[in-house]
């Protein structure tokens, strides 16, 4: 006996959960719970990443799953109807009052209406009292407050109804055909959370409001709060405002709660679509699971993310192997809705080779079902997730509220546990241990030995491009489930990035500016390299570099294949390794390189962990000065790609945009749509020999680092693997392809396609001359236009749901700019809507931005300002932006003076100047007529 307590005590020591699966995990004790009397719930948890900063959700059991037959709709109708007008924020003061505050609609305040909940999200200041108070003043209005006022619920139905038109595209007209068969002909497949039109449009308010009385109470709601908070505080905050909510009148209704039952079938569907652009058959496997809550059900879930990764990284290598008779195939398994988990199969075929195709994939499938996985594919799996953890455990006081306030939601809607992060650190590695190739395989298998099956074929509707009769699917079915699969084979051999050391460089040029804690190198072979070391995050290393030149300096007959040279060298592999070697390498390495050139530079982008950044930098090495390409590779990729162009379905959305792209370039030849010519064009000694010319000499390339690093240990590994590239005293700028936006007016109508959309795109651009402080300028142009057209197009006109302004301005190779204004909307008012642009352009030409506009933008730009400035993604963009243009790279620090310091009268005559120029484009595209 004595012994025995020994070991089993040993064994907990290492791990625990090999013992005791049946243990409860325990919740993290750093996070504050509560209930109050009336049933309202709370989460608290003090977060300092980012500071001054917290999010708010308010949590409502409460979608469309309760909705009866007149209610069809209404549970997301409710959730807009929150943006209306509450009893402290009337009419749309709400959304007004937060913009000037610098909290953006849509950006930072949203929400969304599911099956099962309602979720409103709040990311807010904590630094301004006012705000704070406020901010919690609205999750208690959200709660309890709506006024539900009738000319705002009139106004809203357009605009939801524009939302749900945004479903009418083949996607969306194919899943409503198949959606009641994937939810077993349930409640679930009758209850999609953007409704019925039919209820949408003629529902009373009424109605509205007798299903807000009763569901919208304090036992079906929880306040989560994470950031940089007084908990202590928070707390009583919430008793306050939340201690009084009561259930409305009739309110006592008890929450049912609805379930999905399998069906003991084997289900076949066709679903087809004129403008569907591919042709697959998916498999769905649907069975019940149950929410994470004790070490069992931590491992299951742990045995789930292992064997989704298994099972992407045995297909992505049999893809990088040879030439397949499939397009693609995806497996993964997922929670589902209601009680149900979810193992789909994802089989992209060519329209020719239905049954090759199939065959194939699926056999691939079934290996893994009978065989399941070697022992080293699933060590390198273990080896990826370990070193992610690893990489979570440096950076734990570093998460951000956003990732940590899901935790806690998903406690509230359906118990699964929300752990510290040092207990599901310390679990998963116990855990990991413990999981076998044998636990793989039984899940995988038990899976897909589940008997509630629905199979889709899902494919263009034409005449020529049949799809297969549900029986000869399920013959092929039957034949693969006869035919004898031998176990997978997986070559592998100990490898190593680089043979031989290169022969270092030195720095022979130092500067530093202290004030930007910025310092900036000059290797010995001309490289230039600035350097910013931060503590953003605990070990993240980011790095680019670039050379002006790009594809530019290449004739037409070479563009394709100077813009498509990087995507057939990186899948090559690099040096002596081909891509199955270099991804054995890199398995659990958290490293990663990407060259790239674009049409006016060429340069690499980087990513690391402190201890790799020297395999970064030994990529990078490689990647320009011995790339290779292999044309086994390059052949199979060129078949794929030609097969997936050829047999590709009509889609207006695409001939739209590839209208648009040919207008806004002047119908160049570096402009037109992709297609079978443009793709013949690349050839594979170009690809190779483009490619090394561009990163061929190394003095023309400038690198920046931004990260946790030591400068003299970063000095070191730049000297030695930058330092020793090949380099030449040359130097390039890129070409002016001359290639412009048209001026004048232009329009063009496209009549193509099914359905009811009408889709807008239109663009105003001029001359510009690129400065700080005209940049300034035309970003609050853009933001006032986003307020006004949301105000006049969605609020006004209840015309669209989300009108898209997008601003560029360029310097290089000539100053322009183009704003460009997009919407889909009902075809029969697209020429209201485009008039309802058009003035509101012409006011802004003529009036400039309000007092009000500019105020809303200066404060969301100092909001972001706070963040950005303790960004490593910020900092890294914004210097290579700075040194590419040539602009001072102290820029950014005096961001916040020039706000300060704009005139709104100079401002408003400066826009009215460069807003002159009449150049605009418009583009529209309507269903072809019946």
């Amino acid at each position: 006996m004595r012994l025995k307590s020994l070991l089993v005590g040993t064994l907990l020591g290492l791990c625990p959960a090999a013992v005791l699966l049946a243990q409860q995990l325990p919740l993290d004790p750093t996070v504050r719970v509560g209930e109050l009397p009336n049933g309202f719930r709370y989460f608290i948890k003090q977060n300092a990443y980012p500071e001054k900063r917290a999010v708010l959700y308010l949590a409502n059991k409460v979608g469309s799953i309760l909705e009866t037959e007149e209610e069809r709709g209404l549970a997301h109708f409710m959730e807009h109807m929150n943006f209306k007008g509450t009893k402290h924020f009337p009419k749309n003061e709400l959304i007004n009052y937060l913009e000037k505050s610098g909290v953006r609609f849509g950006a930072d305040l949203n929400a969304y209406t599911s099956y099962d909940e309602t979720i409103y999200q709040l990311p807010i200041p904590t630094d301004n009292a006012e705000l704070w108070k406020n901010g919690m003043q609205i999750m208690r209005d959200w709660a309890a407050e709506a006024t539900l006022d009738r000319e705002e619920f009139e106004k809203e139905r357009g605009v939801i109804l524009e939302e749900k038109r945004l479903q009418q595209n083949a996607a969306g007209r194919m899943r409503e055909q198949y959606m009641p068969s994937l939810y077993n002909h349930s409640r679930y497949a009758e209850r999609a959370p953007i409704g019925l039109s039919e209820v949408i449009a003629k529902a009373d308010i009424q109605v509205l409001s007798d299903f807000y009385s009763r569901w919208y109470r304090p036992d079906l709601q929880a306040l989560i709060v994470v950031g940089d908070i007084d908990v202590d505080a928070v707390e009583q905050q919430i008793k306050a405002l939340f201690g009084d909510l009561k259930s409305k009148a009739a309110a006592n209704a008890v929450r049912p709660e609805y379930g999905i039952d399998l069906i003991d079938s084997l289900r076949v569907k066709q679903v087809k679509d004129k403008e569907y652009a591919s042709a697959q058959i998916e498999l769905f496997v649907k069975r019940k699971t149950s929410p994470v809550v004790d070490e069992d059900s931590f491992k299951r879930d742990l045995v789930r993310q292992l064997s989704n990764s298994l099972l992407a990284a045995r297909f992505q290598e049999i893809a990088r192997k040879g030439s397949l008779t499939y397009m693609g195939l995806q497996v993964s398994a997922s929670d589902f809705v209601a009680d149900l988990s979810l193992l789909n199969v994802r089989i992209s075929i060519a329209p020719d080779k239905w049954e090759q195709g199939f065959k194939a994939a699926y056999t691939e499938v079934l290996r893994v079902k009978k065989h399941g996985f070697t022992a080293a594919e699933l060590d390198d799996v273990k080896a990826r997730l370990k070193a992610q953890i690893a990489m979570q455990e440096r950076e734990k006081n570093k998460i951000a509220s956003l990732r940590l306030v899901e935790d806690y939601l998903q406690y509230f809607l359906s118990k699964t546990a929300y752990l510290s992060t040092d207990k599901k650190i310390e679990l998963t590695r116990c855990m990991l241990e413990t999981v076998t190739t044998d636990d793989v395989k039984r899940y995988l298998s038990d899976f897909l030995n589940e008997k509630d099956q629905l199979w889709l074929m899902l494919g263009l509707d034409k005449a020529d491009q049949p799809l297969p009769e549900q029986q000869q699917l399920k013959q092929w079915i039957n034949d693969l489930g006869q035919q004898h699969i031998e176990p997978y084979v997986q070559e592998r051999q100990l490898v190593r990035l680089m043979d031989s050391v290169p022969t270092a460089g030195k720095v022979v040029k130092e500067n530093k500016d202290d004030a930007l804690g910025l310092t900036s190198w000059t290797l010995s072979n001309g490289v230039q390299v600035w350097v910013k070391p931060t503590d953003f995050k605990n070990d993240e290393i980011l790095f680019t570099a670039f050379s002006p030149g790009g594809s530019s300096l290449y004739a037409d007959e070479d563009y394709y294949s100077a813009m498509n040279a990087p995507a057939f060298v990186v899948n090559s592999g690099v040096g002596t390794l081909d891509l199955n070697q270099l991804s054995q390498f890199l398995n659990a390495r958290a490293v990663q390189v990407s060259p790239f050139i674009g049409e006016r530079e060429e340069g690499v982008s980087g990513a690391s962990i402190g201890k790799e950044l020297e395999t970064g930098l030994g990529l990078t090495h490689l990647y320009m000065s011995a790339s290779r390409l292999d044309t086994a590779r390059f052949r199979i990729i060129m078949d794929r790609s030609r097969t997936a162009i050829s047999s590709r379905g009509f889609d207006p959305k695409r001939a739209f945009a590839d209208t648009v792209g040919n207008i806004l370039g002047n119908y160049h030849f570096r402009r037109q749509p992709s297609s079978l010519a443009t793709l013949e064009q690349i050839k594979a000694d170009r690809v190779k020999a483009i490619f090394d010319e561009r990163f061929a000499n190394a003095a023309d390339f400038s690198f920046v680092f931004v990260g946790n690093f030591k400068l003299d240990s970063l000095r070191l590994l730049t000297e030695k693997y930058l330092g020793s590239l090949p380099s030449s005293p040359k130097r390039e700028q890129a070409r002016d392809l001359n290639i412009r936006v048209p001026e004048g007016k232009i329009r063009r109508d496209l009549h193509m396609g099914q359905g009811d959309k009408g889709t807008v795109q239109l663009v105003f651009s001029g001359k510009y001359a690129y400065s700080a402080t005209n940049n300034i300028y035309m970003d609050a142009l853009k933001a006032a236009l986003e307020l006004r057209l949301t105000e006049r197009l969605r609020k006004q006109e209840s015309g669209v749901y989300s009108p898209s302004v997008q601003l560029t301005k360029a310097k290089k190779p000539l100053g322009f700019y183009a704003l460009v204004i997009s919407f889909d909307c009902d075809p029969s008012r697209e020429e209201d809507l485009i008039a309802a642009v058009r003035e509101e352009w012409g006011k802004m030409r003529k009036e400039g931005i309000s007092l009000e506009e500019w105020t809303k933008f200066m404060a969301e730009e100092q909001r972001a300002h706070e963040l950005q400035e303790k960004s490593n993604q910020f900092w890294l963009g914004y210097l290579k932006g700075q040194l590419d243009k040539g602009e001072a790279l102290d820029e950014f620090a005096g961001h916040n003076d020039r706000l300060a310091q704009v005139n709104l009268k100079k401002l408003n005559a400066y826009l009215r100047k460069i807003l002159r120029q009449e150049n605009e484009i418009i583009v529209t595209l309507k269903p072809e007529e019946k």
